[in-house]
């Protein structure tokens, strides 16, 4: 039998994860599209104190031009995924100027620290805070993460990409 309060859990956590999507809808490739050539990656972070460590194959992208909620701006995402742990990573850098925007999300498959700080015309919310510098290094670079989740878990660490792969523009941009 479900309950009031199991059914409302259910509810919060689609709507949860829904809102946590919001902005990686925006940057998906419409069907057909090459899948993501991977590159050598390595990353270093510690997540609410604990290691997230990885080196091998990873998606780095990076768009001169697209745009996020109407405002252009230039995109570097970086995809990882190693059995049940997983990392996300997207830099948002408008073209007019301002800061950066991120959407960070660790997995070690037991635990999940996310921090969203895009914001637009249909995206003022926001869950987190942090910084993302990237120190750019022949075709690839590192990201310097220095981050907090909702909750005040810090993200903390380097990613380094090889190389990044030219991302294919979505919605004319």
């Amino acid at each position: 039998m479900i309950t009031i309060d199991s059914f409302r859990a259910v509810i919060l956590t689609v709507l949860g994860v829904a809102s946590m999507l919001a902005p990686l809808s925006a940057q998906r490739r419409p069907a057909g599209q090459p899948q993501e050539t991977k590159v050598p990656a390595t990353i270093n972070l510690k997540v609410a104190g604990a290691a997230y460590t990885f080196s091998g194959p990873a998606t780095c992208e990076h768009l001169q031009r697209g745009s996020i909620y109407d405002t252009p701006a230039e995109r570097w995402s970086v995809q990882q995924a190693d059995g049940a742990r997983s990392l996300s990573l997207t830099v948002w850098r408008p073209l007019a100027g301002g800061e950066d925007m991120i959407t960070l999300s660790v997995s070690d498959g037991a635990k999940r620290a996310d921090v969203n700080t895009v914001k637009g015309r249909q995206q003022t919310q926001t869950s987190g805070s942090g910084t993302v510098k990237l120190a750019p290094a022949g075709k690839g670079g590192t990201f310097t993460i220095d981050a907090k989740t909702t909750s005040g878990g810090a993200i903390a660490g380097t990613i380094t990409c090889e190389r990044f792969t030219m991302s294919t523009p979505v919605a004319g941009h």
